[in-house]
């Protein structure tokens, strides 16, 4: 080898050895100023700013859209119906919170040991939320849990190479059902005056509270009034609306050509009657809620009994309901449902 060549050997070698350490140390001080701070950068000093929050999953496949509009958070895929705001604080609160454990692959195709691919095929096991905040968005890849389980999992930021472990269990994986309010009413029988119902072939029972005990309830419009009434039964009508929540929502107008197979009418002692419109569609249970006033209200409860009113219409106007389906069989009671089983019917 002339020295010509040698030279250039040298001058070759030397600054691939350059280029090598430094690529080593710029990587070196990115990786070092990533350990312990935020994934999803700037979220914590924005979160009152966020508007939008929307998760999806393989086939870019839409889980939910949160919306922050002017009355609040909703759901979009449920035609904007309020959202539990407790729910999507405890999301925002675990992307922002999310610091940097350790950095894992920049290997597209080790992505999927950790569930970080990219949402292009069925086979994508990650969860990509999009957030909206002061005029930006940020994109992360949730994919599996890390090693402390309840405690970790693995992400990357959409727009980069780099796949993280940070410190928090970040549980996006909920379709929109999940994130509505699901909190509609909460009636203790101690509030009910009366109860009445009437199911699709007419059939007839009246309710009412009789004593001067908050709950103790008869029968009023017994055939035989010497049937002996189980109260328990009577427990399950009257306890009904308590922490009454949905499942689901649809618009009204999907039922509009819909029987209904039961009427409720729920008076309360505060002088507002709940009316409940139920059906069933297959195995599935649906209501619609109307409220109004008793006819003879006092002035002194009037104020009070519109404000409730008020509210509750407010909330539930134009839409059904899928309720649990006990919820339902609580309300789905005839005469014969709620009498003791007599020793001749044994026979």
């Amino acid at each position: 080898m002339n020295i010509k060549s040698l030279v250039i050997l040298i001058v070759l070698l030397l600054v691939g050895a350059g280029v090598y350490f430094s690529s080593t140390a710029k990587n070196s001080i990115n990786t070092s100023r990533s350990i312990g701070s935020g994934i999803v950068p700037g979220l914590q000093a924005a979160l009152n700013d966020v508007t939008e929050l929307q998760f999806l999953q393989a086939n870019h496949q839409v889980l939910a859209t949160l919306v922050r509009q002017q009355n609040g958070w909703t759901v979009k895929e449920r035609n904007h119906y309020p959202a539990d705001i407790t729910k999507i604080r405890s999301a925002l609160l675990s992307l922002a919170e999310a610091k940097i454990v350790e950095q894992k692959t920049s290997n597209p195709d080790l992505y999927y040991k950790l569930g970080v691919e990219g949402l292009d095929t069925n086979e994508a096991i990650g969860v990509k939320a999009v957030i909206t905040y002061a005029n930006q968005k940020s994109e992360l890849i949730v994919g599996k849990p890390g090693p402390q389980i309840n405690k970790s999992r693995y992400v990357r930021l959409a727009n980069s190479d780099v796949s993280w472990l940070v410190d928090r269990k970040i549980d996006l994986k909920h379709e929109a059902e999940y994130w509505l309010r699901k909190d509609i009413l909460s009636i203790e029988p101690s509030d009910v005056e009366s109860v009445t119902i009437v199911l699709q072939d007419n059939a007839r029972l009246e309710i009412k509270n009789t004593s001067d005990e908050d709950d103790v309830f008869e029968v009023v419009n017994l055939t035989d009034p010497d049937s002996q009434v189980v109260d328990a039964e009577l427990h399950q009508v009257t306890n009904a609306l308590s922490s009454f929540q949905l499942l689901d929502v649809s618009e009204s107008d999907e039922f509009a050509n819909k029987e209904p197979t039961l009427n409720a009418a729920y008076q309360l002692k505060s002088g507002v009657i709940i009316n409940v419109t139920a059906y069933e569609v297959e195995t599935d249970h649906f209501v619609a809620l109307d409220f109004e006033l008793i006819d003879d209200i006092s002035a002194e409860q009037q104020p009070d009994a519109e404000k409730y009113r008020d509210k509750l219409v407010q909330l539930t106007s134009g839409w059904v309901y899928k309720i649990p389906n006990v919820t339902y069989d609580s309300m789905n009671k005839r005469e014969a449902d709620v009498l003791a089983i007599t020793e001749d019917q044994l026979n």
